[in-house]
């Protein structure tokens, strides 16, 4: 996938920011913004509506101060460089905002490093009415004390993210984005971010969130729910995509936390897992008010492998937990997962609809007795 390739330029252009205080000093050309991280906030100041701002390939852009909010239609070539806050002594901030009817399409670039003590979207925050367009872009290193360390969509904001690269970014909920609006995903990746709370990589709190040939890995939650995913409003529709290696340390979810209305189309959902007592759905997590439709979906290899703190407060369904939703297995395969108690395949409180779909070799057995047609222990 193209966002694999993008990785290895993100990871060099992280490491040519470490310990560096300015650019080269040879001048920059007559087309890019200067070297200077106020040179920049002047170009955005002084953008017009339409505009396009070339940066400097082999800059690291420093930041000692926020950038003017986006209010226009704005266009920022990286040209492979990288917008940083200037380390721990810089005071709090957001890297890029953009406002009610911005519009703002960042290419080829790493955001990296912002810090917010209060409020959403720590490296970048859209805020109703706003949109925003990634592509080739990193989002790296950025801390919310709230919501989307790496990155948040308000409600009637929306976001394209392509071909991009969002790790190692830390918040309450959504390590790497935080979504109440409109977002669509393609060729991306979110590994290795965390939420205090719940949604290691995503966190939907509404609107509408389409993932599409995407990579969600080793990601955590801490606190309550989804490693990796935590769906908790609007709809959601994951396709052609893996949700792999995420952990939720609570009790709900390790890959994927259901509340609202999710599909999974030619997915995988493995190796995730929810290792707290009584940790339930170690590859998801469905709700009562979830509705859950797997179409061409492999749930495999997960867990949940919490220690049973009592004969009624067990470590169950490793592969799915429905508790008392809506849950549909169209051509879909849940194999290989284990649990501390039985069931390890799917675990349910009411009947599942099952079409041509296989619930096999899961430990210590498959499923709920009698609520999963065709399936046997």
């Amino acid at each position: 996938m193209r966002y694999i390739r993008f990785c290895g330029a993100a990871a060099a252009a992280a490491a040519i920011a470490t310990g560096l205080t300015s650019g080269p000093a040879n001048a920059a050309g007559p087309d890019r913004v200067p070297c200077s991280g106020t040179a920049l906030a002047l170009a955005i100041t002084n953008a017009r509506n339409g505009e396009t701002l070339d940066l400097r390939g082999d800059c690291t852009y420093h930041l000692m101060a926020a950038l003017p909010a986006v209010a226009q239609n704005l266009t920022i070539r990286g040209n492979g460089a990288t917008i940083v806050r200037d380390g721990a002594t810089t005071p709090a901030f957001r890297i890029f905002d953009v406002s009610s009817g911005g519009d703002l399409r960042l290419k080829d670039l790493t955001v990296r490093g912002g810090y917010l003590p209060t409020g959403n979207g720590a490296g970048i925050h859209v805020n109703s009415g706003g949109g925003l367009r990634l592509a080739k872009v990193a989002v790296l290193d950025n801390t919310a004390t709230d919501n989307g360390g790496g990155i948040a969509v308000e409600a009637g904001g929306s976001a394209e993210i392509r071909s991009s690269y969002v790790a190692f970014n830390n918040a309450g909920d959504g390590g790497g984005l935080y979504t109440a609006g409109s977002v669509t995903t393609e060729s991306s990746e979110f590994a290795r971010n965390h939420a205090r709370l719940a949604g290691g990589a995503i966190y939907q709190a509404g609107g509408m969130t389409f993932v599409g040939m995407s990579l969600v890995r080793r990601n955590t939650a801490a606190g309550v729910s989804g490693g990796g995913v935590y769906v908790d409003g609007g709809t959601t529709e994951i396709d052609d995509s893996k949700v792999m290696n995420n952990t939720d340390t609570g009790n709900r979810g390790g890959g994927i936390y259901n509340n609202a209305n999710l599909k999974l189309v030619k997915s995988k959902v493995s190796g995730n897992v929810v290792g707290g007592t009584a940790g339930r759905g170690g590859g998801i997590y469905n709700t009562g008010t979830g509705v859950l439709f797997l179409k061409g979906t492999e749930v495999s290899r997960n867990s949940a492998n919490g220690n049973n703190a009592s004969a009624t407060s067990v470590s169950v369904g490793g592969g799915i937990y429905n508790d008392g939703g809506s849950v549909t297995l169209d051509h879909s395969t849940v194999r290989d997962n284990a649990s501390t108690s039985a069931p390890g395949g799917v675990f349910t409180t009411n009947r599942v609809s099952v079409t041509d779909s296989k619930v096999v070799h899961n430990i210590p057995t498959n499923c709920s007795v009698g609520l999963v047609p065709g399936c046997t222990d």
